[in-house]
């Protein structure tokens, strides 16, 4: 029954965020779905920070929930040195993505990078990015491993990150390998925060530098030709995310690869207090 709390929590704070939101429309009656969507989704954010600190206190026992989830600053140093790391390493992924579509001759020019696109690359770091490691790789991946362990855990996390990731818009057969690139992309998290010693800081930089250099590049900045096969831009003809193309996912397996055999020799998740059992460390 321990599955309870980690099921309730969110079937709980999203109704209560979206109800609150709706109050919005005493203060802008003209708002549009979109808009009251993202002020729902600040708003159960902030409610899930305010209840994680006697999350901590009462499930995991801990007084102190921002080491448990991987946030210790303490030494500024290596905290940089944690982040830039995945953010370096981000840059370096999307440097040989472009060079391998330059070689294929599939970039028509570079354009300069826009202030305001610039910006909203750095606000998607601060935001979204740090939001979503907080709670999948942070508060839910210690939740998978209390109650599954540290394999299945990382393997229901993963999945569960990429089904949060679902998308309308786009078909099924396109939805296949975005999720599959999803997937991926949470187990290469999950593998360099333990490999980080648990700190989140790594991921953060990761996955924020890729989603804001991709963000600046389709914003523009890189005109890709037309002759460029769809399947290597993204899942689908109308969606251009390369997390779910051929190579992202090519890319990512050998991520996992190398990152496996790093972890092995790294070990357990060091800075959790979780009380887990980790019979099945190895992924």
């Amino acid at each position: 029954m321990q599955w309870i709390p980690t099921l309730t929590l969110f079937l709980f704070i999203y109704p209560a965020g979206w109800l609150i939101s709706h109050f919005s429309y005493l203060f802008n009656p003209d708002l549009t779905s979109n808009n009251l969507s993202i002020i729902g989704t600040i708003i159960t954010f902030i409610m899930f920070l305010s209840v994680l600190p006697s999350w901590g206190t009462i499930r995991w026992k801990t007084n102190n929930l921002w080491v448990s989830i991987g946030l210790d600053y303490k030494n500024k140093f290596i905290a940089l040195k944690t982040f830039f790391s995945g953010f370096i390493f981000s840059v370096f992924l999307i440097f040989i993505l472009l060079l391998f579509f330059f070689i294929c001759g599939w970039i028509d020019r570079v354009e300069n990078i826009k202030f305001t696109e610039l910006l909203n690359a750095i606000l998607l770091i601060v935001g979204i990015v740090f939001a979503e490691e907080i709670v999948f790789r942070g508060w839910l991946m210690e939740e998978m491993v209390l109650l599954f362990g540290l394999r299945r855990g990382m393997i229901l996390q993963s999945t569960i990150f990429s089904l949060a990731h679902y998308r309308s818009d786009i078909g099924l057969v396109a939805l296949i390998p975005f999720f599959t690139g999803l997937f991926l992309f949470g187990l290469v998290l999950t593998l360099r925060r333990t490999i980080d010693r648990g700190s989140l800081l790594g991921c953060i930089g990761l996955h924020g530098g890729l989603v804001s250099i991709w963000y600046l590049l389709d914003s523009g900045m890189v005109i890709f030709s037309i002759d460029t096969p769809y399947f290597m831009l993204g899942p689908s003809k109308d969606m251009v995310n390369p997390i779910g193309s051929v190579i992202g996912i090519t890319v990512l397996l050998v991520i996992i690869f190398f990152q496996r055999r790093l972890f092995a020799r790294t070990g357990r998740f060091l800075a959790s207090t979780v009380n887990a059992s980790f019979k099945d460390e190895t992924p």
